[in-house]
């Protein structure tokens, strides 16, 4: 067969085809997983109503809570890789929240009169530095995948 009138390589397929290693099906399990339990703490804390500010919290982060969970699903299971980068942004904005509320935390604590239990720094630090990180990895492994490259999702090197 002559090479001039074979269909040319899309790109997307071999893409397509990365996207379902099971590095990325463990994120979005991650991802969907945690973000599922979230909804429901912010439907509860709606539905419940014993702390005003808990119903307004609960209130506020419902649609974005829910909008994330859709695009992970939408990205994942539908295949509509172009939310991809989109979500990186998000899980990379996440991370950065961690970090802030890692930072002011810590320092609050340590800046108060009172004596600080060091296992609370301890235990708090440990879990918010395991989140902000989980989510940078995921955020950047998500921004640098590029639709045309085959093994971009996967970030191995």
């Amino acid at each position: 067969m002559n090479e001039a009138y074979t269909p040319p390589h899309h790109p997307t397929v071999s893409f397509m085809a990365s996207a379902r290693r099971p590095l990325d099906t463990l994120c979005f399990v991650i991802n969907f997983t945690f973000t599922t339990l979230f909804l429901i703490v912010c439907v509860i804390s709606i539905a419940a109503a014993d702390n005003p500010f808990a119903f307004i919290g609960g209130f506020m982060l419902v649609l974005p809570v829910s909008c994330y969970a859709i695009a992970e699903w939408f990205c994942w299971y539908r295949k509509r890789h172009e939310l991809t980068r989109t979500l990186g942004i998000l899980n990379l904005l996440l991370a950065a929240f961690f970090v802030f509320g890692l930072v002011t935390t810590v320092g609050e604590v340590l800046m108060a009169e009172e004596p600080t239990d060091l296992w609370f720094i301890l235990i708090f630090g440990t879990g918010f530095a395991i989140i902000a990180g989980y989510l940078a990895w995921c955020g950047w492994r998500r921004v640098r995948s590029i639709p045309g490259v085959a093994d971009a999702m996967q970030n191995d090197e």
